[in-house]
């Protein structure tokens, strides 16, 4: 009798805090870290469906944590999917300065634990919730940070604890947060991804705006089957929640009347990266000027739909995105560049504000604002298509030396399968040699990001040696492969500066002990002698300088080192 009741006390006040802290954002407030995860801990503790599990650490030195729920209770992703369920991940507080999947969470499991009709709603369908991805950036609270955004009184820091911004980690996955991640993602492999979000920019009505991930991009029949069918299904189940939704306002010029495009989400960010996989990724991102509680709600609905469309259309979403898987792993191009489809555009019935200016109080000059006495509702240009920029065939397979583990770490990180060379051998391979980049003037996300890559190839006998890696080409993660391999790809590991030290000559030569050696070279070599001259011919300054000469036909020469420049994965294009 006496165990009977401390247990019943015990309920009532975990049901009680478990209240307080999922209302919380109705008073314009978000609970802190500990608070979350001691929600998250006491679901799992009294709720038989859900299952708290921890996948390595974050840059805190907090682990990771990875709510499941399933009905089943299961909680096994291989056991998952051999049952035909889906899987739909949810990962919020990327950017903990933006709480509002945070606490949308809270109400939304609170909910489901308290459903009678539980295993109807996740018949087909195990739900994924990463509580909070920055925990770091959470734990670094503050109330002025997002001086944009309407509430709540305290929030996190976007930054993490090495000042990353977590939504540009999840190629080069260099904190401790994205490796844990990306053990999360590639276990579960997910059918459906969310990453909640608050945007920033213009002023308009829709509480709630979302980025899909891009569907040009995705392996055929995905795309397709997003943009035609799954997009309008969101759409319309939004607006009879009373949350009409609109895609993210990403403005072609200055103001959304002039139209708005289609967001080219890279393999940096999170629906990017997913889509690498053939994940169909979502970013929604609630309007920051609007109430806390709104966004709270609007994006609560928004789960809501996502869960019951995921549920209900499980079998078709597995069907497709196989397809897609299996079309990726039979390809034999790859489009690395994408350009937006300036002639392809559909029209979007967008509720606004009137654009308008005014003299500012700050600089005496005309500034822009957006006069909510003036709401319009109105047509206006969607530019959503991009057409491919450069495609590349694929190789037979990459090789890489094992010297550059960092990169090997991270292809194995992302379940990538590879073989290493049981014996020294010696193999023809195409090489690129980096001929010309640009540089970001400054550091971004603690890189000078490469872009405009351009290369040249050569056919070339090299050395490899035991325990170097191969990895083919015949994968149903072919996209991330090829997209990283890739020098020129935007998101590739040599865009990153993973390869710069090749970039660097090491050997030189002294000019005076040279100058002998140069004579004979030119004397027995034609060639090069015909180029020399040419060169003197063409460019004046060149001619007037010696030093400049000699360099000229040293790097000419079988004495310049041949690895300067020279990507070190390589792309085995023959079957020999």
């Amino acid at each position: 009798m006496r165990l009977t009741l401390i247990l019943t006390i015990f309920i009532n006040i975990t049901n009680m805090a478990s209240s307080q802290i999922t209302e919380l954002y109705k008073s314009n407030k978000t609970p802190q870290y500990n608070e979350i995860i001691s929600f998250y801990k006491n679901l799992a503790k009294s709720w038989e469906y859900a299952q708290l599990m921890e996948y390595g650490l974050t840059d805190s030195g907090e682990p990771l944590h990875l709510l499941v729920i399933d009905t089943d209770k299961d909680f096994n992703p291989n056991i998952i999917h051999k049952k035909g369920k889906s899987i739909l991940l949810i990962n919020n507080g990327i950017h903990p300065g933006e709480p509002d999947g945070i606490d949308a969470c809270l109400k939304l499991l609170s909910e489901l634990s308290n459903s009678k009709n539980l295993k109807e709603q996740l018949k087909n369908l195990v739900i994924c919730v990463i509580p909070v991805y920055n925990i770091d950036g959470a734990l670094n609270r503050n109330s002025t940070s997002r001086v944009n955004q309407d509430g709540p009184e305290e929030f996190g820091f976007r930054g993490n604890a090495q000042n990353y911004d977590l939504n540009r980690d999840f190629i080069k996955c260099e904190t401790l947060n994205a490796q844990s991640f990306t053990q999360i993602f590639r276990a579960w492999d997910p059918d459906v991804f969310v990453d909640t979000h608050v945007s920033n920019g213009a002023d308009y009505q829709y509480v709630m705006t979302l980025i899909a991930t891009q569907h040009s991009k995705l392996s055929a029949p995905l795309g397709t089957y997003l943009k035609e069918t799954m997009l309008p299904h969101l759409y319309s189940s939004m607006k009879e929640t009373g949350f009409p939704m609109c895609p993210y306002v990403n403005e072609i010029n200055k103001i959304p009347d002039n139209g708005i495009s289609g967001f080219l989400d890279l393999g940096r960010y999170s629906t990017g990266y997913t889509a690498l996989f053939n994940t169909l990724g979502f970013m929604p991102e609630t309007h920051m000027l609007k109430p806390y509680p709104e966004r709270v709600e609007s994006t609560y609905n928004l789960l809501k739909v996502y869960i019951e469309y995921s549920n209900s259309h499980s079998s078709e979403i597995i069907s497709i995105r196989n397809q897609a898987k299996t079309n990726c792993k039979n390809a034999s191009e790859f489009v690395i560049n994408w350009k937006l489809d300036m002639d392809n555009k559909e029209l979007f019935l967008f509720k606004g504000y009137e654009a308008k200016y005014k003299t500012s109080e700050v600089t005496g000059l005309q500034r822009l604002y957006y006069d909510k006495n003036e709401p319009f509702e109105k047509n206006i240009p969607f530019y959503d298509t991009y057409t491919p920029d450069q495609v590349i065939t694929a190789p037979k397979a990459y090789i890489i030396p094992h010297a550059w583990r960092h990169v090997i770490e991270r292809l194995t990180l992302n379940k990538i399968a590879m073989t290493t060379l049981l014996n020294d051998t010696v193999l023809e391979v195409q090489v690129y040699y980096i001929e010309d980049f640009t540089n970001t003037p400054n550091s971004f996300e603690g890189h000078y990001l490469h872009s405009d890559i351009k290369v040249r190839t050569e056919i070339q006998k090299i050395q490899y040696h035991k325990g170097d890696v191969m990895i083919y080409v015949n994968q149903e993660s072919n996209n991330y492969i090829v997209q990283t391999l890739e020098p020129q790809a935007p998101d590739s590991f040599f865009a990153w500066g993973f390869f710069d030290a090749i970039l660097m000559q090491k050997e030189w030569f002294s000019d005076y002990v040279f100058e002998d050696i140069a004579a004979d070279l030119i004397k027995n070599d034609p060639a090069l002698k015909t180029k020399l001259t040419e060169k003197q011919k063409s460019d004046p300054e060149f001619a007037a300088n010696g030093w400049a000469q000699l360099r000229f036909v040293y790097e000419n020469s079988i004495y310049h080192e041949k690895s300067q420049n020279r990507y070190p994965v390589a792309r085995i294009i023959t079957n020999g």
